[in-house]
C-alpha cells in the first residue's frame, strides 16, 4: 500500500511502481483524487483517516508493507507504525524528520518482536547519503567522525511536501552528532568549501537525517550535514533563527507554509541533478573522501530508491526492528540500475 498516493511524490510512486509491474494499493483521505489516480493505472483504493486507529488498523489488515508519502510525517507516521505493528506489516517511509527517526527508533524492541521492519527514509533522505556514508566507513573502519553534503543543480524546486516539512522543522534548529549524542549546533551557519566534482562550493550546515541515522548505519559518533544553498535562501534562514520561537506556533507554520512555492515537472526534473559528497576521518590522520551522482533527488531519485527497496524486500532481504537502508542494503544499493555514479576522491 502507497499511503498519501494522491500527494506530489506519492502520484508519481504509484505511476512507477505500475510500470515496473506493481500492483500497490492506493491509499490517503482524498477520495475524489484517489479514485482517478486508481481509475489511471486500474488499481484498487482505499480511504481511511489517521485519527481512527480501529480504521487504521482495518485498511492495514492482510497487507504486506505500507510506504508512507502523506507528509509532513510527524502527523501521519504514528497511527501508521501502530498499525504496522499491530497488523505485522514492514513500514516505509520517505521522512527526514529528526523527531521521526527518534520516535520510530524508539519502536524498535516492539518491532523487532513483531517480526516487522521499521525503514523510515527510504528516500533521497536518506538512501543515497546513507549508503555513501556505510561506503566511506568501510573504507576507513576507523573514522570517527563523518560529514555530508549535498548540492542541486537545475531548475527543479523542492516537492510541496518537503518545502512544507521544512517549516515543520525550523523548532527544532540544526542538529549535529556528538561523541553519539545529538546536540543542537553551536554555530548554526558554519560553513565549508567542497568540491561536488566541478569545483569548490561554499556549503553550509543542515539539518539532515543522517545526523540520525548514518549513526546507526555505522557507529561513527561525530556526524555534521551540509548544503550549498542559495545566498537569499541563506539570508532568509538567518532571518528565521532570530523569530525561531514564533515557529513553534501552528497557525505560524501554516502561515509561513502557504507562502511556499514548491514542485516542478518532468521536464525539470530531467534538467536537474544531484550531487552528495561525503568524508570521514579517524584518530590517526586518516580522510577519505567519495561522491554521488544522481537525477533530481526530490521525486525521480526518491521514487526510484522507494521502489527499489520495496522489491527488495519483495526478495526477502528484511532485519526486523528500526533499521535504515544502509544497514540492511548494504552500501552499493544505492548504485542499483543505471544513472547513478560513485566516485573515490583524491585528497
Amino acid at each position: 500500500m502507497i499511503y498519501g498516493a494522491n500527494g506530489f511524490v506519492g502520484q508519481e510512486l504509484a505511476r512507477e511502481a505500475v510500470s515496473r509491474g506493481l500492483q500497490p494499493i492506493l491509499a490517503g483521505r482524498n477520495k475524489e483524487a484517489l479514485a482517478a489516480l486508481a481509475s489511471e493505472l486500474d488499481l484498487v483504493y482505499k480511504i481511511f483517516d489517521l485519527r481512527h486507529q480501529q480504521e487504521v488498523n482495518q485498511a492495514l489488515r492482510g497487507l504486506t508493507l505500507l510506504m508512507n508519502c502523506a507528509g509532513p510525517f510527524k502527523y501521519t507516521y504514528q497511527p501508521l507504525v501502530e498499525a504496522c505493528l499491530k497488523e505485522k506489516l514492514h513500514y516505509l517511509d520517505i521522512t527526514g524528520e529528526i523527531p521521526v527517526f527518534q520516535a520510530i527508533q524508539a519502536r524498535d524492541a516492539e518491532a523487532k518482536s513483531a517480526g516487522v521492519m521499521l525503514m523510515p527514509g527510504s528516500g533521497f533522505d536518506v538512501v543515497p547519503t546513507d549508503c555513501l556514508a556505510l561506503y566511506l566507513k568501510n573504507k576507513l573502519p576507523a573514522a570517527v567522525e563523518l560529514m555530508l553534503a549535498y548540492h542541486a543543480e537545475g531548475p527543479a524546486r523542492l516537492p510541496p511536501g518537503t518545502a512544507k516539512t521544512s517549516v515543520e522543522m525550523i523548532p527544532f534548529g540544526i542538529n549535529v552528532r556528538v561523541d553519539g549524542n545529538l546536540k543542537q549546533a553551536t554555530d548554526p551557519f558554519a560553513t565549508r568549501m567542497i568540491d561536488f566534482g566541478s569545483g569548490p562550493r561554499e556549503a553550509i550546515r543542515l539539518n539532515w537525517g543522517d545526523v540520525f541515522t548514518a549513526f546507526y548505519s555505522t557507529g561513527i559518533p561525530n556526524i555534521s550535514n551540509y548544503a550549498v544553498l542559495h545566498p537569499k535562501l541563506i539570508q532568509r534562514m538567518k532571518k528565521v533563527r532570530k523569530i525561531r520561537f514564533l515557529f513553534r506556533l501552528k497557525w505560524f507554520r501554516a502561515r509561513m507554509q502557504k507562502q511556499l512555492k514548491g514542485g516542478s515537472t518532468p521536464e525539470q526534473r530531467a534538467q536537474s541533478t544531484m550531487h552528495v559528497w561525503g568524508e570521514v576521518k579517524d584518530p590517526f590522520g586518516n580522510v577519505v573522501q567519495a561522491r554521488l551522482h544522481g537525477p533530481e533527488a526530490g521525486v525521480v531519485w526518491t521514487v526510484k530508491t522507494c521502489l527499489d527497496a520495496i522489491q527488495e524486500i519483495e526478495k526477502g532481504r528484511i532485519l526486523p526492528g528500526f533499521q535504515t537502508p544502509a544497514s540492511v542494503f548494504g552500501a552499493d544499493f544505492v548504485l542499483t540500475g543505471s544513472g547513478i555514479i560513485r566516485e573515490d576522491v583524491r585528497i
